[in-house]
């Protein structure tokens, strides 16, 4: 009996004894274990790091009975800590869950683990605490090292939306102002002839041409004409010989029929505004307008003359045209109109009808730009509500063009399209709580209206509501507006990069076509896209030194990287985190880039 208590007692040392033992050697050894985690660096997509931790562990290492627990951590640099799922070991005797390693042959594990992106994981180590139970006994092993740093390209999307019309705007993610629709100026024309002696520039009204009852009325009815209207335009004239005589002379003429024609229009537009004064009694300079004269000198008018000939009544004129076309040089066209005249007395008429100056004024019952600016400004309640829409497109301020569509709303307070505009601006100056409150009154004004419907999805994408601007721009889509580049936009901040691909193929030299490029590990046509970008930002220059970076290309990651702290401080602190940059960070000339 005292034989099988002993035997017992010894048993059940020697169990204790090897227990610890078993631990010990786990504890001594944990150097020859082996961890990694893939890809290292980690890599955002889609607003998760997804990582592959793996362990691999030596033969006659892991105790029989032992349970190993490892429970990685993502460590931020400013000290924010995420636990991942633990990592559940045992030995090929011991019970519980987790992957069996064997004692003789040592073994590996794989877990796959996935944790919310947040800006400070940028700069990061992905570690791992390990304990060990064996019976009554337990170990504690020192921290794990997997890797560190995260790739965070993806969250590089470039969604700082422009403002403008629809018509102005380029593929990407913009505020959308609404059709003012206003037409601008109408100019109404009035025309009238003076016609001339052959080689005279004077004025002599009493010339037949010049008496005939339509020319007549047509010429006295041209100042009369500018008082139809609030404005003139301008008053164009341009003076004109016939092909016949000596080519300096003949432009001359026509220079000078113009100045006499100007002339004579001052004179007659003086003498009706002071007629006009009288009749109202008020001073003439008060309603005399500005005019802006524009004046030509063609010169010989051969398709007039060609022309005329073509709608006569000459008998031979398919002829007569046959024989001018073909000669080779002007002065055997003018020796062949002179042959025609002896010929045909037809001709003689058609010349004199081209030695003239046409008079041509132009009015408008608009107002000028400057007049609605001016309105807008001082007096806008004389505006039509598309005037005083039109006239915030006038200025670049964007306090000018919000109180302009906030007079728009008291005047026209059931029109949708002042709500929308001022919700726009109110975006683009980062105050989305009005904003958002203006595009709903915009929407219940004009439901599934497909521009408040995008600024509604612009909005949420600018507040990083995801799931709100897909709704706003499927809608959008749906009442007929282009929503392809958004929704592209929306499937790579999802990380499905082969979808936005497809949907954002019409965008051409763009930031973000380029960075989904990138994130489809299609650097060859991201390079190409951001080089065909014109007028390159310092974020188009760090997007080419991520490409130099990924294709292996030194001096394609220093010189854009240069480029880019350049012009943009603020990238000299990203690029010595980048973990993009993890294997040039140590060179001089990296360095010196971002200095």
């Amino acid at each position: 009996m005292k034989t099988v208590k002993l035997f017992a007692m010894v048993m059940m040392c020697a169990a204790i004894v090897f227990s610890g033992c078993g631990l010990k050697k786990m504890v001594k050894k944990q150097s020859q274990v082996t961890y990694s985690v893939n890809p290292d660096p980690m890599e955002a997509h889609g607003g998760k790091i997804t990582m592959e931790i793996k362990g691999n562990y030596p033969k006659k290492y892991f105790s029989k009975k032992a349970n190993l627990t490892i429970v990685p951590e993502v460590k931020a640099e400013n000290g924010t800590t995420v636990k991942l799922n633990p990592i559940y070991l045992k030995g090929e005797k011991a019970t519980g869950e987790g992957t069996t390693i064997s004692y003789k042959n040592g073994g590996s594990f794989s877990s796959t683990q996935t944790v919310d992106y947040q800006p400070a994981f940028a700069v990061c180590t992905l570690n791992g605490n390990a304990t060990a139970t064996q019976g009554s006994k337990d170990a504690t092993f020192d921290e794990i090292y997997f890797g560190e740093g995260t790739i965070a390209t993806s969250e590089r999307l470039a969604t700082n939306p422009k403002l403008g019309y629809k018509k102005d705007l380029t593929d990407g993610s913009n505020y959308v102002l609404s059709d003012h629709e206003y037409t601008g100026q109408v100019i109404s024309t009035a025309t009238g002839m003076i016609y001339y002696e052959l080689n005279k520039d004077n004025l002599d009204l009493n010339l037949a041409l010049n008496k005939k009852d339509e020319n007549k009325q047509a010429l006295n009815g041209l100042a009369e004409f500018t008082g139809k209207y609030p404005e003139i335009v301008s008053v164009d004239i341009v003076g004109w010989a016939s092909p016949e005589g000596e080519l300096n002379r003949n432009q001359e003429l026509s220079s000078n029929r113009s100045k006499t024609a100007q002339k004579w229009f001052e004179n007659e537009y003086d003498k009706y505004v002071k007629k006009v004064a009288k009749e109202q009694k008020v001073k003439a300079a008060d309603i005399k307008k500005d005019i802006k004269y524009n004046t030509d000198d063609k010169g010989e008018d051969w398709d007039g003359f060609l022309e005329a000939v073509a709608a006569s009544n000459i008998k031979d004129k398919d002829q007569i045209l046959n024989v001018i076309r073909s000669q080779a040089d002007r002065d055997q066209k003018q020796q062949q109109i002179r042959n025609m005249i002896a010929i045909y007395n037809e001709i003689d008429d058609i010349l004199p009808g081209l030695r003239r100056a046409i008079i041509k004024v132009n009015c408008t019952d608009a107002k000028t730009d400057a007049q609605i600016a001016k309105y807008a400004s001082e007096n806008p309640d004389s505006l039509t509500l598309s005037e005083l829409l039109y006239s915030a497109s006038l200025t670049e301020d964007l306090n000018k063009k919000a109180a302009i569509y906030e007079q728009a709303i008291k005047l026209y307070p059931d029109d949708y399209r002042a709500y929308n505009d001022l919700a726009c601006v109110k975006a683009s100056q980062g105050d989305y709580d009005a904003a958002r409150e203006l595009l709903d009154k915009a929407n219940s004004l004009s439901p599934n209206n497909g521009i408040v419907l995008n600024n509604i999805g612009v909005l949420c994408l600018s507040q990083k509501n995801y799931d709100g601007a897909r709704i706003a721009f499927a809608a959008s889509e749906k009442a007929g507006f282009n929503q392809s580049y958004n929704m592209g936009i929306l499937d790579m901040k999802e990380g499905n990069y082969s979808s936005a691909a497809s949907k954002m193929s019409n965008a051409k030299c763009d930031y973000n076509v380029a960075l989904n490029q990138i994130l489809n590990k299609n650097y060859s046509d991201a390079k190409s896209t951001l080089n065909c970008i014109s007028n390159k930002t310092a974020a188009d220059y760090y997007l080419l030194a991520i490409v130099g970076a990924r294709t292996n290309d030194a001096n394609e990651v220093y010189t854009n990287l240069k480029s880019a702290c350049k012009m943009d401080a603020k990238y000299k602190v990203e690029a010595s985190k980048d973990a993009e940059f993890k294997k040039f960070k140590d060179n001089a000339e990296f360095q010196n880039a971002i200095k």
